[in-house]
């Protein structure tokens, strides 16, 4: 008797593990988060004629973003949750001889109040490292300097609205408005359940 109540305690025991260590949860759980957006805004620095009489104006605000980074999420908050990302900010230009660009490496993190399972608000912290604005030959390159300055999403699903307060300083000490409305395309690896 004593020997099948120390087995049925050990049963009991190992049960219990399993069943305990299957309702744990994570405290952060980590994904790996890809962005893609459209900025448009912000003074302009650079306009291109082009020869069949048309030009191109290049702003400060604009460009195409493609970006990596990582969403956290955790359990014990689970309305709040954080994004960080480094992107590829170019604003290329429609010649077809001449790789003219404006180019940057945005860094943010931004923590999100998500409002719902589809709706999320959040304010952040962003910079843009090594702004340059590439002249392919056709002028020198002119380097600028940005400052950290807040990040502004509301977002639904996969898809968000996004304000950046941002300014440029040239070699010369120009000031210019990088000022951006975007719409920003994410997912995250893995996808949500």
């Amino acid at each position: 008797m004593k020997k099948v109540s120390i087995a049925l305690c050990v049963a009991l025991l190992f049960s219990a593990t399993q069943v305990f260590s299957q309702n744990v949860e994570k405290p952060v759980t980590a994904k790996f988060l890809i962005d893609v957006g459209f900025d448009w805004g912000g003074d302009e620095i650079l306009q291109v004629f082009f020869t069949n009489g048309s030009d191109q104006k290049m702003r400060a605000g604009q460009g195409i973003n493609l970006g990596v980074g990582g969403e956290f999420q955790f359990a014990n908050l689970k309305q709040f949750m954080v994004r960080s990302a480094i992107s590829l900010k170019w604003t290329p230009t429609a010649a077809d001889d001449a790789n003219i660009m404006f180019l940057r490496f945005p860094v943010h993190l931004t923590p999100f109040w998500k409002i719902n399972d589809d709706f999320r608000i959040g304010v952040g912290i962003t910079t843009h490292l090594n702004p340059k604005l590439r002249g392919d030959g056709f002028f020198p390159d002119v380097s600028y300097t940005s400052t950290a300055n807040p990040r502004f999403e509301f977002g639904y699903k996969w898809v968000a609205l996004t304000y950046t307060p941002m300014s440029y300083k040239d070699q010369q000490g120009e000031v210019f408005s990088g000022n951006s409305v975007g719409v920003s395309f994410s997912g995250t690896l893995p996808s949500r359940k």
